[in-house]
Protein backbone atom coordinates (compact mmCIF):
# COMPACT_ATOMS: atom_id res chain seq x y z
CA UNK A 1 0.00 0.00 0.00
CA UNK A 2 1.37 3.40 -0.94
CA UNK A 3 0.49 6.88 0.03
CA UNK A 4 1.16 9.62 -2.96
CA UNK A 5 2.97 13.06 -1.17
CA UNK A 6 3.81 15.70 -3.71
CA UNK A 7 6.20 13.60 -6.45
CA UNK A 8 7.12 10.78 -4.24
CA UNK A 9 5.25 7.62 -2.19
CA UNK A 10 5.58 6.30 1.38
CA UNK A 11 5.17 2.79 1.35
CA UNK A 12 2.72 0.71 4.00
CA UNK A 13 4.74 -2.16 4.48
CA UNK A 14 1.72 -3.72 7.54
CA UNK A 15 -0.96 -6.10 6.79
CA UNK A 16 -3.88 -4.32 4.79
CA UNK A 17 -7.19 -3.64 6.19
CA UNK A 18 -10.07 -4.32 4.32
CA UNK A 19 -12.81 -3.85 6.32
CA UNK A 20 -13.94 -0.69 8.19
CA UNK A 21 -13.93 -2.26 11.42
CA UNK A 22 -10.14 -3.71 10.45
CA UNK A 23 -9.21 0.00 9.25
CA UNK A 24 -10.38 1.48 12.40
CA UNK A 25 -8.28 -1.01 14.51
CA UNK A 26 -5.03 -0.88 12.42
CA UNK A 27 -5.64 2.90 12.91
CA UNK A 28 -5.95 2.27 16.63
CA UNK A 29 -2.56 0.72 16.75
CA UNK A 30 -0.73 2.82 14.69
CA UNK A 31 -1.85 6.06 16.84
CA UNK A 32 -1.13 3.82 20.38
CA UNK A 33 2.52 3.45 18.85
CA UNK A 34 3.02 7.35 18.59
CA UNK A 35 1.40 8.01 21.90
CA UNK A 36 4.14 5.18 23.29
CA UNK A 37 7.02 6.76 21.42
CA UNK A 38 6.11 10.37 23.38
CA UNK A 39 5.99 8.68 26.67
CA UNK A 40 9.03 5.91 26.34
CA UNK A 41 10.96 6.64 22.93
CA UNK A 42 10.71 3.68 20.65
CA UNK A 43 12.31 1.61 22.91
CA UNK A 44 8.98 1.21 24.37
CA UNK A 45 7.06 -0.31 21.45
CA UNK A 46 6.74 -4.03 21.84
CA UNK A 47 3.62 -5.55 20.65
CA UNK A 48 2.10 -6.47 24.41
CA UNK A 49 2.75 -2.71 24.92
CA UNK A 50 1.13 -1.40 22.04
CA UNK A 51 -1.85 -3.63 22.04
CA UNK A 52 -2.56 -2.77 25.72
CA UNK A 53 -2.13 1.06 24.60
CA UNK A 54 -4.65 0.85 21.95
CA UNK A 55 -6.95 -1.45 24.08
CA UNK A 56 -6.69 -4.76 21.23
CA UNK A 57 -6.09 -8.00 21.74
CA UNK A 58 -2.47 -8.58 21.20
CA UNK A 59 -2.99 -10.92 18.10
CA UNK A 60 -4.14 -8.14 16.76
CA UNK A 61 -0.64 -5.90 16.64
CA UNK A 62 0.91 -9.13 15.45
CA UNK A 63 -1.94 -9.84 12.42
CA UNK A 64 -1.30 -6.26 11.21
CA UNK A 65 2.48 -5.93 11.90
CA UNK A 66 4.84 -9.32 11.43
CA UNK A 67 7.70 -7.49 13.47
CA UNK A 68 8.38 -4.30 15.25
CA UNK A 69 10.29 -3.19 12.64
CA UNK A 70 6.94 -2.84 10.03
CA UNK A 71 5.08 -1.48 13.21
CA UNK A 72 7.39 1.74 13.81
CA UNK A 73 7.88 2.22 9.73
CA UNK A 74 4.08 2.30 9.05
CA UNK A 75 3.85 4.46 12.21
CA UNK A 76 5.89 6.70 10.63
CA UNK A 77 3.89 6.74 7.49
CA UNK A 78 1.17 7.45 9.23
CA UNK A 79 2.82 10.25 11.29
CA UNK A 80 3.78 11.65 8.01
CA UNK A 81 0.23 11.49 6.50
CA UNK A 82 -1.63 13.60 9.51
CA UNK A 83 1.52 16.41 9.55
CA UNK A 84 1.48 16.71 5.42
CA UNK A 85 -1.26 19.24 5.92
CA UNK A 86 1.00 22.21 7.43
CA UNK A 87 3.51 21.91 4.78
CA UNK A 88 0.91 21.73 1.65
CA UNK A 89 -0.56 25.21 3.38
CA UNK A 90 3.15 26.87 3.56
CA UNK A 91 3.75 26.57 -0.53
CA UNK A 92 0.05 26.84 -0.95
CA UNK A 93 0.22 30.52 0.54
CA UNK A 94 3.97 31.31 -0.41
CA UNK A 95 2.65 30.70 -4.06
CA UNK A 96 -0.18 33.02 -3.84
CA UNK A 97 1.96 35.88 -1.83
CA UNK A 98 4.43 35.16 -5.09
CA UNK A 99 1.41 35.10 -8.04
CA UNK A 100 -0.54 37.99 -6.68
CA UNK A 101 2.00 40.85 -7.39
CA UNK A 102 1.61 43.06 -9.90
CA UNK A 103 4.33 43.05 -12.99
CA UNK A 104 5.17 46.53 -11.62
CA UNK A 105 5.75 45.45 -7.68
CA UNK A 106 8.08 41.91 -9.59
CA UNK A 107 10.42 44.82 -10.91
CA UNK A 108 10.40 47.06 -7.52
CA UNK A 109 12.53 46.74 -4.53
CA UNK A 110 9.38 47.14 -2.56
CA UNK A 111 7.68 44.25 -4.43
CA UNK A 112 10.89 41.77 -3.41
CA UNK A 113 10.70 43.49 0.03
CA UNK A 114 6.69 42.67 0.37
CA UNK A 115 7.08 39.14 -0.85
CA UNK A 116 10.20 38.72 1.60
CA UNK A 117 7.98 40.19 4.34
CA UNK A 118 5.01 37.43 3.34
CA UNK A 119 7.46 34.93 3.15
CA UNK A 120 9.32 35.20 6.59
CA UNK A 121 5.43 35.55 8.25
CA UNK A 122 4.42 32.23 6.25
CA UNK A 123 7.25 30.16 7.30
CA UNK A 124 7.41 31.69 11.46
CA UNK A 125 4.17 30.55 11.82
CA UNK A 126 4.89 26.86 10.38
CA UNK A 127 7.71 26.89 12.89
CA UNK A 128 5.58 28.31 15.83
CA UNK A 129 2.86 25.93 15.42
CA UNK A 130 5.13 22.92 14.19
CA UNK A 131 7.26 23.41 17.65
CA UNK A 132 3.94 24.71 19.91
CA UNK A 133 2.93 20.74 19.00
CA UNK A 134 5.27 19.38 21.38
CA UNK A 135 4.24 15.66 21.18
CA UNK A 136 4.99 15.47 17.50
CA UNK A 137 8.15 17.10 17.49
CA UNK A 138 9.62 14.70 20.11
CA UNK A 139 7.91 11.84 17.67
CA UNK A 140 9.75 13.00 14.81
CA UNK A 141 12.82 13.22 16.38
CA UNK A 142 12.77 9.98 18.03
CA UNK A 143 12.03 8.25 13.87
CA UNK A 144 14.38 10.12 12.92
CA UNK A 145 17.23 8.66 15.66
CA UNK A 146 15.98 5.24 15.37
CA UNK A 147 16.74 5.70 11.64
CA UNK A 148 19.85 5.73 12.28
CA UNK A 149 19.80 1.72 13.56
CA UNK A 150 16.61 1.22 11.12
CA UNK A 151 17.63 0.97 7.60
CA UNK A 152 13.60 0.24 6.39
CA UNK A 153 12.82 3.41 8.50
CA UNK A 154 15.92 5.53 6.89
CA UNK A 155 13.92 4.64 3.48
CA UNK A 156 10.96 5.94 4.50
CA UNK A 157 12.32 9.38 6.52
CA UNK A 158 14.09 9.66 3.33
CA UNK A 159 11.23 9.67 1.00
CA UNK A 160 9.24 12.05 4.04
CA UNK A 161 12.44 14.34 3.57
CA UNK A 162 12.21 14.63 -0.34
CA UNK A 163 8.48 15.21 -0.60
CA UNK A 164 8.71 18.16 1.52
CA UNK A 165 11.76 19.61 -0.29
CA UNK A 166 9.99 19.14 -3.51
CA UNK A 167 6.66 21.08 -2.36
CA UNK A 168 9.95 23.49 -1.28
CA UNK A 169 11.52 23.56 -4.47
CA UNK A 170 8.34 23.75 -6.44
CA UNK A 171 7.86 27.34 -5.17
CA UNK A 172 11.95 28.42 -6.00
CA UNK A 173 11.98 26.95 -9.19
CA UNK A 174 8.69 29.41 -9.77
CA UNK A 175 11.34 32.17 -9.20
CA UNK A 176 13.58 31.66 -11.15
CA UNK A 177 15.98 30.59 -8.76
CA UNK A 178 18.86 28.58 -10.50
CA UNK A 179 19.53 26.00 -7.93
CA UNK A 180 15.82 25.72 -6.52
CA UNK A 181 17.12 22.07 -5.13
CA UNK A 182 19.88 23.48 -2.88
CA UNK A 183 17.45 26.59 -2.01
CA UNK A 184 14.85 23.47 -0.64
CA UNK A 185 17.97 21.86 1.54
CA UNK A 186 18.52 25.65 2.89
CA UNK A 187 14.87 26.05 3.84
CA UNK A 188 14.14 22.34 5.30
CA UNK A 189 17.19 22.63 7.60
CA UNK A 190 17.11 25.73 9.05
CA UNK A 191 12.83 25.13 9.69
CA UNK A 192 14.25 21.82 11.49
CA UNK A 193 16.56 23.01 12.99
CA UNK A 194 14.60 26.16 14.78
CA UNK A 195 11.94 23.59 15.80
CA UNK A 196 14.50 21.92 17.61
CA UNK A 197 15.84 24.90 18.77
CA UNK A 198 12.53 25.78 20.20
CA UNK A 199 11.23 22.44 21.72
CA UNK A 200 15.04 22.03 23.24
CA UNK A 201 14.43 25.54 25.17
CA UNK A 202 17.61 27.36 23.81
CA UNK A 203 15.52 29.72 21.70
CA UNK A 204 12.05 30.79 22.87
CA UNK A 205 9.19 30.60 21.24
CA UNK A 206 8.16 34.50 20.59
CA UNK A 207 12.08 34.95 20.12
CA UNK A 208 12.82 37.88 17.56
CA UNK A 209 15.89 35.59 17.02
CA UNK A 210 13.47 33.59 14.85
CA UNK A 211 12.09 36.36 12.70
CA UNK A 212 15.64 37.53 12.10
CA UNK A 213 16.81 33.96 11.13
CA UNK A 214 14.73 33.34 8.77
CA UNK A 215 14.64 36.82 7.17
CA UNK A 216 18.25 36.90 6.82
CA UNK A 217 18.06 33.06 4.85
CA UNK A 218 14.88 34.36 2.54
CA UNK A 219 16.82 37.84 1.68
CA UNK A 220 19.47 35.25 0.94
CA UNK A 221 17.59 33.12 -1.76
CA UNK A 222 14.90 35.35 -3.41
CA UNK A 223 16.39 36.87 -6.47
CA UNK A 224 16.29 40.28 -7.07
CA UNK A 225 14.56 40.12 -10.17
CA UNK A 226 11.36 37.91 -10.30
CA UNK A 227 10.88 36.68 -14.04
CA UNK A 228 7.25 37.75 -14.80
CA UNK A 229 6.62 34.67 -17.00
CA UNK A 230 7.68 32.27 -14.19
CA UNK A 231 4.83 33.26 -11.83
CA UNK A 232 2.41 33.85 -14.32
CA UNK A 233 2.25 30.15 -14.76
CA UNK A 234 -1.05 28.62 -14.22
CA UNK A 235 -1.31 26.79 -10.79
Amino acid sequence: MTMDIGKSELVYHGRRAQRADSRQRRKAILEATLRLIVKEGIRGIRHRAVAREANVPLAATTYYFKDLTDLISDSFTYFVEQGLEQTRQLQDDSFAAARNLSPEERASGNGRKLLIQQLTRFILTHVRAQAGDRDRRLIELAFRNEALRNEQLTRAIRMANHSTELLIQEFFQLLGLTDPQAAAQIVHGTILNLEYQIISGAVALDSPLLERTVTMMIKALIPATIPVAELERPA
